[in-house]
């Protein structure tokens, strides 16, 4: 096919060893009239391949998508990859803009739920790029947005990882401790797994005192998702490894093989002596297939190490045997 009669798709593809070239015709793309799945590919480029002419083209294709309040993209998917694009372009002078974004919430029939979750999200990442103190704020505000979607708990979710890396975790100790587990509370706050989790996940600098009381509210959590955020505060905290009794106990005891696998792993990539040496000694009693094949997978990424290694061979010999 002749390039220049070349589908605008097919001429990114053409262009997939020039990026520079590339960049180029994605922003005279974003500047035309096109379906929503070219503008997409155009999108895609400009986020792996950054350029600051496109700025103003994707300042341009977001107003086009914010017309009618949103009408022609209900969900807000084209306007969030319009904003995960711009992030890496962004000026001081897009905050206002970003601000008002984070602050976009959209009701459609039939039901009249709200269909804004992916664009506040978007935007308040791209606005840690311009202004943090803003930055700060929105996500405070959006770490409790009432219109958090309930399958995933965003933005509020993102708010909390976005607070979490700007060290903010005044507010995410907060929704920790409004959120446990209390015996002799009948209702508790009305605060998503996904989020709770992320918080969580980002209190790793809390003192350990404080990490103990959080450990005995959440530690008989029946939500998995809550479980991995603990799990990787407890492995991950700035003092060293905490609960470690607790994470022992966990997998010898839970039945829940997808969890298994996940502190398994955790433990794995955070590398501490104390929770790895009680993994081995867990690997070396563990006699249930499924759960072998899991250490094993974890003895095999640290086989450099000649004790992992050698618990590699066991678990081999082991399987074989049965």
């Amino acid at each position: 096919m002749n390039a220049h009669h070349a589908s605008p798709a097919a001429a990114l593809r053409a262009l997939a060893d020039q990026p520079e070239a590339a960049s180029a015709l994605a922003v005279t793309i974003l500047e035309g009239n096109h379906a929503k799945d070219v503008l997409l590919a155009a999108l895609k480029v400009l986020a792996t391949h950054p350029t600051a002419a496109a700025r103003p083209a994707l300042r341009k294709l977001y107003d086009r998508y914010s017309r009618d309040k949103g009408k022609h993209d209900q969900g807000g998917y084209m306007r969030r990859a319009v904003l995960d694009t711009l992030r890496e372009v962004a000026r001081p002078a897009d905050a206002e803009w970003l601000a008002q974004a984070c602050a976009t919430y959209e009701f459609w029939p039939p039901d009249f739920a709200e269909d804004a979750v992916a664009i506040r999200a978007a935007a308040l990442v791209a606005l840690t790029e311009v202004d943090v103190e803003l930055t700060r704020y929105h996500a405070a505000r959006l770490l409790v947005d009432p219109f958090s979607a309930r399958m995933t708990g965003e933005p509020a979710a993102t708010a909390a990882r976005v607070l979490g890396a700007l060290g903010e975790t005044l507010p995410l100790y907060l929704l920790t401790c409004q959120n446990m587990p209390y015996e002799r509370v009948a209702v508790s706050a009305t605060v998503f797994p996904e989020v709770t989790a992320a918080c969580l996940r980002h209190l790793t600098t809390l003192p350990a005192a404080l990490v103990e009381p959080l450990l005995a509210h959440y530690a008989a959590t029946p939500s998995a998702i809550i479980r991995m955020g603990l799990f990787d505060l407890l492995l991950n905290h700035a003092e060293g490894p905490q609960g470690q009794p607790y994470l022992t106990r966990f997998l010898e005891e839970t039945t829940d093989i997808d969890i298994y696998r996940y502190l398994v792993m955790a433990i794995v990539l955070a590398g501490h002596e104390g929770p790895l040496d009680d993994l081995r000694r867990v690997a070396y009693r563990e006699r249930r297939r499924p759960r072998q094949e899991i250490l094993l997978e974890a003895a095999t990424i640290l086989a450099h190490r000649p004790e992992f290694g050698e618990l590699a061979g066991f678990l081999r010999k082991n399987m074989s045997a049965r």
